[in-house]
């Protein structure tokens, strides 16, 4: 990105963070998505709209004992005839919060959602595909422990997408909420016809940077 659409993008012109609360909603089912929706209390500031008058979509997040839980909705307009593009989501987490560094360290992690049909119909959570990535130019890679356990669900109706994630704190290297409650994030979301992120317009810069990730603050209430 050169210096003219840094200063086009009023978005680079801060450190975006967001305070994410604790879930208060009791357990958390990972073989269940219906056990749990995040409402407007866990909603995370709509920072797309300083680079884009237009929300194109809604994040939410909290953390329970054992899991991030996120939930990410958008509007579409698809006639039930029309091939259905596929739906990815690529979510970049730091448990340590490491201020200032450009290339990922070990407690850096990238999991990609995704989910795919020939042409579109209805669905209420369907699976999506998770898979951990590397992260390029990284310097130390995570071990990715127990990354069977993180869970995607989709929902899709004619008018909108709902995706719901989990990933539980045993699949992410050096996560304890408690002794470190603070992460960067960042997350780019695409169904072939719209694509955001949850902060700044990212088509031409690199996800790779840790620094570029937003400051996500535990906070119990």
């Amino acid at each position: 990105m050169n210096l003219k659409e840094l200063v086009s993008d009023p978005a680079w012109l801060f450190d975006l963070g967001f305070s994410v609360r604790k879930w208060k909603g009791g357990q958390a089912d990972p073989q269940h998505p219906d056990s749990w929706s995040l409402g407007a209390a866990y909603r995370i500031p709509a920072f797309q709209e300083l680079s884009n008058k237009e929300r194109p979509g809604t994040f939410a997040m909290a953390w329970s004992q054992h899991a991030i839980l996120m939930e990410v909705g958008w509007e579409h307009a698809l006639p039930m005839s029309s091939p259905m593009p596929n739906v990815q989501l690529d979510f970049y987490i730091d448990t340590r919060c490491s201020r200032g560094i450009h290339r990922a360290n070990a407690h850096c992690h990238y999991f990609q959602f995704r989910w795919r049909q020939d042409f579109f119909k209805a669905v209420t959570s369907d699976v999506m595909v998770v898979r951990p990535l590397v992260i390029s130019r990284a310097k130390a890679y995570p071990g990715y422990p127990n990354v069977g356990q993180v869970r995607g669900w989709i929902t899709a109706t004619e008018k909108q997408i709902l995706l719901k994630l989990m990933i539980p704190y045993e699949s992410l290297s050096g996560c304890d909420p408690v002794e470190f409650p603070e992460w960067s994030v960042m997350c780019l979301v695409t169904d072939g016809r719209k694509r955001f992120s949850l902060a700044r317009h990212m088509s031409t810069v690199p996800f790779d940077d840790p620094s570029l990730w937003c400051c996500a603050r535990l906070v119990e209430a």
